[in-house]
């Protein structure tokens, strides 16, 4: 699918939405990185993007509703994508999603606002949860069992020829919700093109106050000798994070941090300076420092 297609996709269901007398409402925002990464070798780079999001409710008649969102990256250096494009129907029992969305979180990592690692390894139970390239299919059924428990069946298909490419997903998972307390459970079963292979990943969240929750997460795949576990806390404008991520014989430790600060006091206007420290056996530590501009409007 070219990018002339994706824009003008999300550019009809804007259409419709408006056609079929949809409550749409819009929003957009600007994020503007400045990263410079200490490695093997030294590398600065600045980048950023204005995101333009379309939230329709199509329709909406006693329990029943049809929701469907678009959502345009327009990068600043010139590349242009559709992050969003999802249309979903139910009721307050199921519901069914279907498009280019991301699906519960099993491995949340909150305040990432730059989080470099120095090898790419660990499993985080993320593969089947969503926004894959051109050419697939993603769709989530959600069934609301009871007050505060919630299943979702996701399944991706994905007919790609090269090797490496997520094929086919199979994706359970639960979410519990009761006070202050959310836990997450959930199962992949996935085709990388190495046969069938399965992980699972565990996560538990407490909101300590309004503005402040700390988080655990684990995840593990046997067919990959792969695993993760990392805890996260964001208090008010701070947060902070540990990731342990290993495949096989190699270890990789990182932490992480970010705090925002009011820019000039605009309301949605805020810089956010942010590390990342990496490392672990034979392989170059890695450190980064970004420097994020956020404004919402």
């Amino acid at each position: 699918m070219s990018k002339t297609f994706k824009l003008a996709a999300a550019a009809a269901l804007c259409a419709a939405a408006a056609v079929a007398h949809a409550e749409v409402k819009f929003d957009a925002n600007f994020e503007g990185d400045t990263t410079s990464i200490n490695a093997a070798s030294d590398s600065f780079n600045s980048g950023g993007r204005i995101e333009v999001n379309a939230n329709a409710e199509l329709l909406k008649q006693g329990e029943n509703f049809v929701n469907a969102r678009a959502s345009l990256l327009l990068g600043l250096n010139a590349d242009s994508t559709v992050d969003d494009a999802w249309i979903q129907f139910g009721n307050a029992s199921a519901d069914f999603k279907f498009g280019r969305f991301e699906a519960v979180d099993l491995f949340p990592v909150a305040k990432d606002t730059v989080l470099e690692l120095a090898a790419p390894v660990g499993y985080r139970a993320n593969i089947g949860r969503g926004r894959f390239k051109d050419g697939q299919f993603h769709g989530a059924l959600g069934l609301n069992a009871a007050p505060g428990l919630r299943f979702e069946l996701g399944l991706i298909n994905y007919k790609g020829d090269k090797v490496g490419v997520v094929e086919q997903v199979v994706r359970p998972v639960v979410v519990y919700n009761t006070g202050d307390l959310t836990l997450r459970a959930g199962f992949e079963s996935f085709d990388k093109g190495a046969g069938n292979q399965t992980g699972y990943g565990l996560s538990a969240g407490y909101a300590l106050a309004k503005d402040a929750a700390v988080n655990v997460n684990y995840g593990k795949s046997s067919d990959l000798d792969a695993s993760s576990v990392g805890a996260n806390l964001v208090y008010g404008p701070a947060g902070i994070g540990y990731i342990q991520d290993k495949t096989g014989a190699t270890k990789i430790d990182t932490v992480y941090a970010a705090y925002s600060f009011p820019l000039l006091g605009v309301k949605g206007a805020f810089i956010t300076p942010a590390i990342s420290v990496s490392s672990g056996d034979k392989v170059a530590d890695k450190t980064a420092l970004r420097v994020r501009l956020n404004y919402a409007f």
